[in-house]
């Protein structure tokens, strides 16, 4: 869980692209300026898993081209296994069920349809919403973010899975939000000084934009060594110097590794 001692010096800020929702389908009609790596982000897939299921769509799509949307569960990691891939939330005082669908990066209609209301029903606060696709959602946005940043995405997923086994709904006691278990005052930072605009840390996208900038950012002032990015992104890079390794540190940077030995999908996004 990244604390305030790791947000040193800055690398620069870096514009960052907005993230595209997802959602959860068998099938979807092709629309006028979509890309097969957006399509797959909203569905919770892969662009190498929508080119084996639809013959032909390597050499480029049309508008009207129906596509068929492949089980995304067949590309989660094995440490996903016997979870369930759905999650409950509590509606907040004046939510909506659009307001809804963007924090947890589903469609709108299928949070509705799931729910067996309209798009457009008034929400009670305190009412519960079981929210859908929950593990082929994350996956398929943690491995588009950390493609798109150039990041290891098993490494990105096993970070995500051992703070908060990629549950949005997470806060922690200290009050560290989301998949990426980012504080606010880390989310703050990573939008100064990295992404270059405002990530809302309360929103997936952003959590784990933020997260994966963060990762990256402590990665580079360790040249890369995964053990040592570890350890200052869970425990701090000041304390770490400070206090050398906590015995939970060591713990998580074990719980890291195997996971990441535990995903047989490879560090692409593709």
């Amino acid at each position: 869980m990244p604390t305030r001692s790791r947000l040193a010096a800055a690398l620069g800020a870096t514009a960052v692209a907005a993230v595209p929702s997802t959602v959860v389908a068998s099938s979807y009609v092709v629309h006028p300026g979509d890309t097969l790596g957006d399509i797959a982000i909203r569905h919770g897939t892969t662009v190498r898993a929508l080119v084996d299921a639809n013959a032909g769509v390597a050499d480029g799509l049309r508008a009207g081209q129906l596509l068929q949307i492949p089980d995304a569960s067949l590309g989660l990691p094995r440490y996903t296994s016997g979870v369930a891939d759905a999650e409950t939330y509590a509606v907040h005082r004046g939510e909506a069920v659009f307001e809804v669908a963007r924090r947890f990066g589903v469609d709108a209609t299928a949070l509705a349809r799931t729910n067996g209301i309209g798009v457009n029903a008034p929400l009670s606060e305190g009412a519960e919403l079981l929210i859908p696709g929950r593990l082929a959602r994350m996956n398929a946005l943690l491995t588009y973010v950390a493609g798109d940043i150039a990041v290891d995405a098993r490494l990105m997923r096993a970070v995500a899975w051992a703070e908060s086994t990629w549950r949005q709904e997470v806060v922690s006691s200290t009050g560290a939000v989301g998949v990426m278990q980012l504080e606010p005052y880390t989310g703050d930072w990573v939008s100064r000084h990295v992404a270059g605009r405002r990530l809302d840390i309360w929103v997936a996208q952003d959590n784990v934009l933020a997260g994966g900038l963060l990762l990256k950012h402590i990665g580079g002032l360790h040249d890369g060594d995964v053990g040592a990015t570890l350890a200052a992104y869970y425990q701090g890079a000041e304390s770490v110097g400070g206090n050398g390794l906590f015995d939970d540190t060591r713990r998580y940077q074990s719980r890291v590794a195997t996971l990441m030995h535990q995903d047989d999908f490879g560090s692409g996004s593709a």
